[in-house]
This record gives C-alpha cells, sequence and structure tokens, in this order.
C-alpha cells in the first residue's frame, strides 16, 4: 500500500530538520525494513511520538528520507549547472551532487529501495527529471560544438539505463564495486565519451 500524504517540515522546525539528518544517515547504513521504531527512536535519542510528528509509520519515515535525499541532489545539480557558462562544466557540476550525496548509501539501503514500490517510484521520478536536464545540457553542448553530435535523448537515456543497473545490489555485488565508486566510473565513461578531444 502506497504511503499516506507525508506532511512537509515546516521552515521553523530545527528539531526535526535535524532528526531527519540523523534518519538519514541510519536508514543509509541500514535500511528500514529490519530496523524497528522502537530501534530508531533509541538509536535518535527522541521519543516515538517525537518520530510519528514527522510521520506516521516507520515506512513514510523512510519515504520521508528518500524525498529529501532526491530532492537535495536535483536541488545541488540544479545550483552547480547554473554556475558555469562553459557545457563540460555544466555536467560534471550537475552530476556531482549525484554521487556526492549517495556515497554513504548502503546495500541494504539500496536493496530496502528498490523492493519498496513507493520508494522506487520517487528514485525513478527522480531520475526521469535529473536525464531530462542532462538531455538539455548535452544538446547545449552539441550546439555550441563542445560535444560530439550524438543523439542527445538516446545519451540521456543510456545514462538513466545505466543508473538503474547501478542502483541493483545484486549489480554492485557481481562487479565488486561500491555505489559511490560505480556512480564515478559512469560519469568519468559518460563525460570522455562526450568530450571532444584535439585534432577531432
Amino acid at each position: 500500500m502506497a504511503p499516506r500524504h507525508i506532511p512537509q517540515l515546516s521552515p521553523g522546525s530545527d528539531r526535526q530538520k535535524e532528526l531527519l539528518a540523523e534518519l538519514e544517515a541510519l536508514f543509509f547504513a541500514n535500511g528500514f525494513r529490519t530496523i524497528t521504531v522502537d530501534e530508531i527512536a533509541a538509536q535518535l535519542k527522541c521519543s516515538k511520538r517525537t518520530l510519528y510528528e514527522i510521520a506516521p509509520s516507520k515506512q513514510e519515515l523512510f519515504i520521508l528520507v528518500i524525498q529529501s535525499w532526491l530532492e537535495r541532489i536535483r536541488h545541488l545539480g540544479w545550483q552547480g549547472a547554473l554556475q558555469h557558462a562553459d557545457p563540460e562544466q555544466r555536467v560534471m557540476a550537475y552530476l556531482e551532487p549525484g554521487v556526492i550525496e549517495s556515497r554513504a548509501a548502503s546495500r541494504q539501503f539500496l536493496a530496502d529501495l528498490q523492493s519498496y514500490r513507493p520508494a522506487l517510484a520517487l528514485l525513478e521520478a527522480h531520475q526521469t527529471q535529473r536525464t531530462n536536464v542532462l538531455m538539455e545540457i548535452i544538446e547545449d553542448g552539441i550546439r555550441r560544438g563542445r560535444f560530439k553530435p550524438f543523439h542527445s535523448a538516446l545519451v540521456a537515456e543510456i545514462f538513466l539505463a545505466a543508473v538503474n543497473r547501478i542502483n541493483e545490489p545484486s549489480m554492485l555485488e557481481r562487479t565488486g564495486v561500491e555505489f559511490s565508486q560505480a556512480f564515478d566510473e559512469l560519469y568519468r565513461v559518460l563525460t570522455t565519451g562526450l568530450f571532444l578531444n584535439q585534432g577531432d
């Protein structure tokens, strides 16, 4: 069953924001399926009532963390891209938060995310938004002669498919790489495949 509406944190709720950051670290390390609300409250040194004031169930606490995490990646990506006029720098600045803000994500967290449909739906929508923006940046780079004239939508779709694979814990297990390392490698492949070399 999909979670009910999750109340957004108000600007003045500093304690709730602090707890949300602590929840993110806890879920990143442990996922959410095997940990109880009692254990969460003990780890965060707060009451269960305090947690339920943020969201009415453990599942919805997890969704709130996912929302906050993904929104932060998109916001930081946009901020980074807007600081650069050069398409190459814009690509790197746009993609970097996806790596940095995901480094703490454990395989258990990723497994729980993949197996919980409401959370996975958020991730899929996030990836689609990120890919659409990436496509626009690529198109701008192609128009300005900075990138090779690949089909921008195809490049973006390949990127999205690669991200989906990286989010599969079984793939990480087979390749023997961590989540953040896999993203680093993907971004290197993507960017070195896009940028024009001297003499091209």
